[in-house]
């Protein structure tokens, strides 16, 4: 009975090993960093009106924003708010919330990396 238990439980843990990349990098620019859809590390920041995403690749290294695209989708205070990334610095996409948020909100990043799709979602409370 314990091994039938214990093969149940790793089977039960073995998706989540397959899914685990090492531990996220800590944030470079104060945001909060998630893994996305396709194994790279997405850091978002929301400053006001500004929000800005910083993408690194499974090594850790940041992707130059020239192969970077995408838009966010945020749900602040019941409303969404559709935000398309433009390129911005060396290595960023940026966009402007109209209007500045605040609070809990949900943020959903649809972006391509190098042609690639990815998501990734972040709950934030500022």
């Amino acid at each position: 009975m314990n091994t039938t238990a214990l093969l149940a439980a790793f089977l039960a843990a073995a998706p989540l090993a397959a899914y685990a990349h090492g531990t996220a990098p800590a944030p470079a620019h104060g945001g909060l960093v998630v893994e996305d859809s396709a194994e790279n590390w997405v850091e978002l920041v929301v400053k006001g009106d500004q929000l800005t995403v910083w993408v690194l690749d499974e090594a850790k290294a940041a992707v130059p924003s020239a192969r970077l695209t995408g838009k966010a989708t945020l749900l602040v205070g019941g409303k969404s708010q559709f935000v398309t990334l433009a390129p911005s610095d060396a290595n960023s996409l940026k966009g402007t919330l109209d209007p500045a948020a605040s609070g809990k909100m949900t943020a959903v990043l649809s972006l391509a990396v190098a042609g690639k799709p990815t998501q990734s979602r972040f709950v934030i409370q500022q």
